[in-house]
């Protein structure tokens, strides 16, 4: 089906690049939308030609904002032109959502990448897939990197955290290669981050870690989802003592580490 994708965040970070490349090459695609803007424009007849409008929930679908009220509204008007749609790859809290719009979700293929954002959606009466994030599913060849003991996000959501340690390497979604990044993490001890596809880069490169709290659930929800006893923080004043909780208990970590990587290792694909 010739599809046309919303949400293209491609040019944000080399995370979201991957989620596009695999979403590109998992459907039909004969256009994208850009994402990470205030509003949502649109080729009308690139929208007209496609048989299937898919949306890349990613960094979208939260809060009360324009932009997926936006989005849910491109749902409807898609369905009144009889096209097949779908919400894929997402997050899904704190939504006011109209009678329309629950309408539309309930007619539209959803893939959840937690649980929390698959219960939101259930208690409206919308049912969803669960899927991994994309990123997750792009191969990445391994590189031989240098080892490290310590691995933080510099960017500008972690500030502070290099602040609490001494002795460590970085790395930098904004400016890195995905490949880089996971074979930078195969060769570390441990990583702090408070980026989700951060986060999605030490579990693709089997690293532990510790994530801080972002503006959703989507990284905590990881856990729930995994059922396993891994804990995170809820600010970088936190950070330290959690990873002195990790270090003086690692057998027991390390377990609940490992049983994360195994199962998403073997969660099927979108």
């Amino acid at each position: 089906m010739k599809t046309l994708l919303f949400n293209d965040t491609s040019r944000y970070h080399s995370g979201c690049s991957k989620v596009i490349e695999y979403l590109t090459s998992r459907y039909d695609v004969i256009g994208t939308v850009r994402g990470n803007i205030d509003r949502i424009t649109y080729d009308s007849e690139l929208f007209d030609l496609a048989d299937h409008i898919v949306i890349n929930g990613e960094g979208t679908m939260h809060s009360d904002r324009r932009v997926p009220l936006e989005l849910l509204d491109i749902l409807v008007l898609a369905q009144q032109q009889g096209k097949k749609t779908s919400l894929i790859n997402t997050v899904f809290q704190g939504i006011t959502l109209s009678k329309t719009h629950i309408n539309a979700l309930q007619q539209t293929y959803i893939s959840t990448r937690e649980v929390m954002s698959q219960r939101y959606l259930k208690d409206h009466g919308i049912d969803s897939e669960l899927h991994l994030d994309c990123s997750y599913f792009v191969d990445v060849l391994h590189i031989d990197m240098p080892k490290q003991n310590m691995v933080i996000g510099e960017n500008y959501a972690n500030g502070g955290i290099a602040d609490r340690f001494t002795d460590y390497g970085t790395v930098n979604i904004f400016k890195q290669d995905w490949n880089h990044i996971v074979n930078t993490l195969r060769n570390a001890e441990m990583f702090i981050t408070s980026r989700h596809h951060e986060m999605y880069a030490s579990c693709k490169a089997r690293c532990p870690f510790i994530v801080v709290e972002g503006n959703t659930w989507k990284s905590q929800s990881l856990f729930k989802t995994a059922d396993v006893d891994i804990p995170y923080v809820k600010s970088i004043d936190q950070v330290s003592k959690c990873f002195i909780e990790i270090k003086t208990y690692w057998a027991d970590y390390k377990q609940e580490y490992n049983k994360l990587f195994d199962w998403m290792e073997q969660q099927p694909k979108l």
